[in-house]
């Protein structure tokens, strides 16, 4: 995205680099005040003050403390007649308006004086906001070509954004740069001041802007109509302000107002934007409405054995659709936002996944409706992304819309059983009132999903297999003392009308959680401590909730848990989450510790996303960075992250100790390295609800190179790699190019291999009376080696700002082979006893089935497991033209195609021994010889603003 352009902060990496650490200290600190690294060099202009003159980034600081009033003020004037919007700023009211021009620099040289001159002027009129820049340029400006919101900032670009409400949380970000391209994200209700963000580049605002590049550099216009933002109602109008000017080519990064790059920065650090006035938000009202028309053409073969086609598809069927996108503007600073019969048939596919685990896997959510302002529904602050310590996800939008639940008979060859959840309508509510609550309502209703089906013998049925059902989702946020002090209310329910139908004892008919979360900083915002609570209670029928208690996130079935009990008869089940976080999260040296329960009985997946429950956990983070220019680096990191975890009954689960190190050196590449240490702990999770076992001491570490981002061409090269005291191991190897052969063409390519071998890959599990040592029943586990290689590729052709063609293929290869079938020897242990070796038989029989007598000779009952070798090639792909024929309407061509050839080692010996077996040549050759699908579509939106 624009506004994360390039080392904004430098990134995590891992411990081998501490030698070179070590050198940069020995070298000496930041280059001397004044100097400039050899790489990159560029004289200041003569404008700009002496470098001893260098600008106190804390003007607001009095007495060691940000004193927010008095921070930098921007003026805005009335403009004086009509300002055209194209790049010229020869309108009279741009000479009567008084410039932004104190810029100072981010990076490289951070607080020194902007090297090139910038100059921001901003006016108003009755309906709009406008910004008028002229940014001098003595070299080569960079510009490029990409459709909306593309990301990247591998160019020159000019960034304001707005804090309309001065909430010091919401902010509205506006980007162009001297191609015109541009990029809109509303960002804020993430806690910290505005610091969060997610998902806000969908916000798709109605907007102009022009760019022109000049002898002297280029210009920006803006106009960003009222109607798009959010303010109170007041006569004189007070905003927050933030300007960001990033010159590419000298790796420079000016803003207005200057925040030091260790300190936290935000919506409540930013400028005043004053002089507006006697406004209002224009029009309350904008519709959506689109049309939209699909074909698709299918390979639908008829099972071995039937004799009969498919009497629901033909394998060329066509679909039309018509649907409305409403927003409508309750108050000037409350929007609601509809959508009835949405079409997402433009958003880009997932990519192919082997989840070979009892997790589910977890898809980002790319629809445009329930991304733009999700953010305000991100609860809980503490432990960086993807830590253990972070607090849960209360909802996951993927859920609303979602692949039917329930299933046809087994003994069904056919049915017309639909691939997603019809949403019927939803509708999303976000503001602030007047009393400084910040406030997200969202509901959606889906649509009762029934499937007719016909078996061998021609005989006709029905299933439903979705019932209808509702989702509701609310959140309150308030921040006090200029948002230090924050605290919100989150609560979410789940409805569904089960009552009569085939799903009624696989999904819960209710589920709630709600909630309450609390963050507070000090001393500048150095230090934060932060904490939430959330409680859930589900109810069903007892199968359903037997479901609930036996699956993965859980378990309550072990039978050596003293801790949990299965209770077949429950028609409810309820847990809670806490957390609590302390950080010091400013400043050179960062660290932060957090604590969290997650009780056995905590289950929010209707509607939010976790994978486990029954944890104590203890997350710990360390970091030093040094993001100044040094003799050697230009910046460096050197991080630590001890963590462990426990469950109820006090079994240690999870213990890991990690470091690494990321460096950027003088000449803009990068560099980074870390290690990872897991000693040997309980497993409650590795037989699938069987005993405790234990797991193998394993190591880990990574390295990984980048190039110098401001090249044509872009590359990065990472390796992983593990072991484990077990024999096991794993190896990956990643690269991504990116190639700009001209300024409206990117190419971007990612090849990953991957090859692993598993001492521990579950099977199966066989009762058994007599297998006293694990409870009446053999865990079956197999040794598992694997290789996966796959291809993210990408073309971005941009013909003009609003027209542009997107092409995304992705070829993936994975291949697996199980041997050496075991079973686990004893509770609490990593011990196996190997079939045929230590204990008992095992051959393979004609069906593709491993027979097994697990004790020989002895009295135990002989069972059979499936060959689960597996060989899945897939190609997926699709090609996207978007054309914005006129302000906000948009006309997408879309072309899916998928190509999947996904086999097992069940059946008759012989008739494909390849399978389980990774042949390059082989499996591209058949991979692209595999018959297609393809689904092509047009959709046409009209934007009224009536």
């Amino acid at each position: 995205m624009l506004v994360r352009a390039r080392f904004s902060r430098p990134a995590p990496g891992g411990t081998a680099l501490g030698l070179l650490v070590a050198v940069a200290l020995a070298l000496g600190p930041a280059l001397p005040e004044g100097a400039v690294p050899a790489a990159g060099a560029h004289a200041l202009e003569a404008q700009a003050p002496p470098s001893q003159r260098r600008r106190d980034a804390a003007r607001a600081i009095v007495d060691g403390e940000y004193r927010h009033e008095l921070a930098p003020t921007a003026t805005a004037v009335r403009a004086v007649g009509p300002i055209e919007v194209d790049g010229r700023l020869d309108d009279p009211t741009w000479a009567a308006a008084t410039p932004i021009t104190d810029f100072i620099q981010e990076i490289p040289l951070e607080g020194e004086p902007a090297s090139r001159r910038t100059e921001v002027r901003i006016a108003f009129d009755d309906d709009a906001v406008y910004v008028g820049a002229m940014l001098y340029d003595d070299g080569s400006v960079t510009g490029r070509l990409q459709r909306r919101d593309g990301g990247g900032g591998d160019f020159d670009y000019l960034g304001v954004s707005l804090d309309s409400f001065h909430d010091h949380e919401t902010t509205f970000n506006f980007f162009v740069n001297p191609a015109g391209s541009y990029q809109d994200m509303a960002l804020g209700g993430g806690g910290g001041g505005g610091d969060g963000g997610g998902g806000g580049t969908s916000w798709n605002p109605v907007w102009s802007r022009a760019a022109r590049v000049t002898d002297e550099g280029w210009s920006a216009e803006l106009r960003i109509p009222f109607s798009q933002l959010r303010f109170s109602g007041e006569e004189r109008q007070v905003w927050g302000i933030r300007v960001t000017r990033n010159v590419y080519r000298l790796q420079e990064r000016a803003v207005f107002p200057f925040i030091p790059v260790l300190e936290r920065g935000g919506a409540s650090r930013y400028g005043h934007l004053e002089g507006i006035e006697g406004i209002d938000p224009g029009r309350s009202l904008e519709l959506l409405p689109y049309v939209a028309a699909r074909g698709e053409y299918l390979r639908l073969p008829a099972p071995a054995g039937v004799g009969f086609a498919n009497p629901y598809r033909d394998g060329s069927d066509h679909f039309g659709g018509v649907g409305l996108d409403l927003k409508y503007r309750l108050t000037p600073n409350v929007t609601l936002d509809a959508t009835v019969n949405p079409d997402f048939g433009q958003v880009e596919l997932d990519p192919s996944v082997i989840n070979l685990t009892a997790f589910e896997t977890r898809y980002a959510e790319v629809r445009p409706f329930f991304v733009e302002g999700a953010d305000i529904f991100t609860f809980g602050e503490g432990g960086p992304a993807g830590s253990s310590g972070r607090p849960p996800q209360l909802l996951y939008s993927r859920r609303i819309g979602r692949s039917p639940q329930g299933a046809v008979p087994s003994s069904a060859v056919f049915s017309d059983a639909d691939a997603a959840t019809t949403i019927l309508g939803a509708a999303k509510v976000t503001g602030r009132t007047t009393s400084g609550w910040s406030l997200g309502l969202l509901e959606a209703l889906t649509g009762k999903e029934t499937a007719e089906f016909v078996d061998a013998g021609r005989a006709r049925g029905e299933a439903v297999v979705e019932p209808t059902s509702n989702y509701l989702i609310a959140r309150a946020r308030k921040q006090t003392r200029g948002g230090d002090t924050r605290f919100g209310l989150i609560a979410s329910a789940v409805n569904r009308a089960l009552s009569g139908t085939e799903v009624e004892d696989r999904l819960h008919a209710a589920a709630y959680s709600g909630g309450f979360d609390a963050a507070h900083e000090w001393d500048n915002r150095t230090y934060r401590v932060s904490g939430s609570f959330t409680a859930s209670y589900v109810r069903g029928s007892a199968l359903a909730l037997a479901r609930t208690q036996r699956s993965s996130t859980r378990y309550y079935q072990r039978p050596d848990a003293s801790h949990l009990e299965l209770d077949p008869g429950a028609t409810s089940l309820a847990g809670y989450y806490a957390m609590v976080d302390v950080a010091k999260q400013a400043g050179a040296f960062g660290a932060n510790l957090a604590l969290a329960l997650s009780s056995p009985g905590y289950e929010v997946n209707d509607l939010g996303f976790q994978t486990l429950t029954d944890r104590l956990i203890v997350d710990a983070n360390f970091r030093f960075s040094r993001p100044n220019p040094g003799r050697i680096f230009r910046s460096w990191t050197v991080r630590a992250s001890p963590d462990a975890s426990w469950n109820y009954a006090g079994d240690r689960v999870h213990t890991e100790l990690g470091a690494g190190a990321n460096v950027q050196l003088l000449n803009y590449w990068s560099a980074g390295a870390g290690l990872a240490y897991r000693p040997a702990v309980a497993d409650d999770r590795l037989t699938r609800g069987g005993p405790m076992a234990r797991t193998p001491t394993r190591y880990g570490g990574s390295v990984n190179v980048g190039s110098d981002s401001r090249r044509s061409v872009v590359g990065r090269l990472a390796y992983a790699w593990d072991t484990d005291d077990s024999g096991g191991w794993g190896h990956d190897v990643s690269l991504s190019l990116t190639a700009n052969p001209s300024d409206w063409v990117r190419v971007q390519t990612g090849p990953r291999l991957s090859r692993r071998l598993g001492t521990d890959q579950y099977v199966s599990s066989v009762p058994d009376p007599l297998a006293a040592r694990t409870y009446g029943r053999r865990y079956v586990f197999a040794d598992l080696e694997q290789t996966t290689l796959s291809l993210s590729a990408r073309l971005n052709v941009t013909l003009t700002t609003d027209l542009s063609l997107q092409l995304y293929a992705e070829p993936f290869i994975s291949a697996g082979d199980y041997r050496g079938l075991k079973e686990l020897a004893r509770p609490r242990a990593y011990e196996f006893l190997r079939y045929g070796a230590d204990t008992g038989t095992v051959s393979e029989q004609p069906t593709g089935q491993y027979a097994v007598d697990p004790d020989g000779a002895g009295p135990a009952a002989p069972f059979a497991v499936p060959n689960r070798d597996f060989s899945y090639r897939s190609l997926l792909g699709n090609a996207v033209l978007r054309w914005e024929w006129r302000e906000g309407s948009t006309l997408y061509l879309v072309w899916q195609q998928r190509r999947i050839d996904s086999r097992t080692g069940l059946g008759p010996i012989g008739t494909a021994d390849w399978i389980g077996t990774f042949d390059l040549a082989r499996d591209v050759g058949d991979m692209f010889r595999t018959p297609s699908d393809n689904i092509f579509a047009i959709k046409i939106n009209y934007w009224l603003n009536p």
